[in-house]
């Protein structure tokens, strides 16, 4: 697919969405604004693709294969029922812009995939340790303000974690998204480590990258993307299986433990009495609402237990089917089985299997945080779409250089 890249226009959108690309993912360091990253992203990525998608088109170039095609396809189908779905909602949100966001994030997609199929491994290998150091950096930051200038301590529940603390800046806007959204980098750094193509001293680094991630991802009390990160952590294991994994997972099990020594009572307490922050009470209500609309559900975005403090149902999957009921589920299973589909038939390349762990972090945490996926570009584009894409540019690219070797 490098030939792509012979021409012009799609040399110069190579560029330009590339460095869109890096700004949407570590917006969150670089930007105090979340509407100026917003307006970068739009520009430097989404109408690139834009440009792409139709450049391609009129010039008849394809750099999609049937597996990337199939996940489209089946995404496009659950962006466009969620749009519908704001017709019988008590949103405010007309059809027409949930219609527009959509379009948008299937913009995003066909750009990442583009991205990840004509680049080199070198420069997608670059693009991901840079952007691992980004968030360790923004992370070392956060912490360090909070700790040496606000006066917080660290230690159990002594406080949560969420930004910077100063003018708006490395700011998450709440814990338990901040834990997810660094715990998403801290895997991808696990990734990278584990694939043992950089010299010892870029080894060195991302693992200092994760070591320092990992207290700001425990003072978030984000109990969710610990599990998420530890199980991803676990299927890399199974997935590499060599000393460098394993060591890793001694040391993470020796802190866990030593940390189990340290905060005992603590973790008794959470154990016997917060235990799953009353969300089987939420679940449970979520299920009875969705019988009362089981086939199309309640609609996008609808208003969730009026009567309680809950925004959403803590769960994913049932809050697409309280929202868009069993067409939508169906729909949103349709494209993650896709994904399993696309890497399952290419599990031989190492890389598409090793990507895959960010897809198990991230429906390990949506079993009972992730909210909303269809939004403006922000948090859940790096944790939810971002995987996705990049998992199916990876099985892209594999395919066509088996395509291109065939033809030799």
């Amino acid at each position: 697919m490098q030939n792509f890249l012979d021409d012009k226009l799609f040399k110069a959108l190579f560029f330009i969405m590339s460095v869109g690309l890096f700004i949407q993912l570590a917006g969150k360091t670089f930007y105090s604004s979340s509407s100026a990253n917003g307006v970068h992203v739009y520009l430097l990525l989404i109408l690139p693709s834009l440009i792409l998608v139709v450049g391609a088109g009129l010039k008849k170039k394809n750099f999609l294969s049937s597996e990337a095609i199939f996940f489209l396809t089946a995404t496009g189908f659950f962006l466009f029922f969620c749009s519908l779905s704001a017709a019988w909602s008590d949103t405010n949100e007309s059809v027409a812009y949930v219609l527009r966001k959509s379009l948008v994030i299937m913009l995003y997609l066909f750009g990442v995939i583009y991205l990840v199929t004509v680049a080199t491994w070198q420069q997608i290998k670059t693009f991901l340790i840079f952007l691992c150091y980004i968030s360790a950096l923004g992370a070392v930051i956060s912490l360090g303000y909070q700790l040496l200038v606000l006066d917080e301590s660290l230690g159990w529940r002594t406080f949560r974690i969420y930004s910077m603390g100063y003018k708006g800046w490395i700011d998450i806007g709440y814990p338990v998204i901040a834990g997810i959204y660094f715990g998403f980098f801290a895997v991808l750094t696990v990734v990278l480590l584990g694939l043992r193509e950089e010299s010892k001293l870029q080894n060195l680094l991302l693992l200092v990258a994760i070591l320092v991630m990992l207290p700001y991802i425990f003072q978030t009390f984000s109990r969710t993307s610990w599990v998420a990160g530890a199980l991803a952590v676990v299927y890399l294991t199974a997935v590499y299986r060599h000393h460098t994994i394993f060591a890793l997972g001694i040391v993470f099990g020796i802190a866990c433990v030593v940390m189990g020594v340290i905060f005992y009572d603590e973790i008794v307490v959470e154990l016997t009495k917060k235990q799953l922050s009353g969300r089987p009470i939420i679940w449970i209500w979520t299920l009875g609402e969705f019988l009362n609309h089981p086939v199309v559900g309640h609609g996008f975005d609808h208003s969730f237990w009026p009567e309680k403090p809950f925004a959403h149902a803590h769960n994913f999957f049932l809050q697409v089917m309280f929202e868009q009921g069993l067409v939508g589920l169906f729909f949103f299973l349709a494209m993650l089985s896709s994904v399993f589909v696309a890497v399952w038939k290419h599990r031989k390349a190492r890389w598409v299997l090793a990507s895959f762990s960010l897809v198990v972090y991230i429906l390990v945490a949506m079993q009972v945080e992730i909210q909303h996926v269809i939004t403006r570009p922000g948090l859940f584009w790096t944790v939810f779409w971002f995987p996705l894409a990049l998992v199916m540019g990876l099985v892209n690219r594999v395919y066509f250089n088996q395509a291109e070797q065939s033809e030799i």
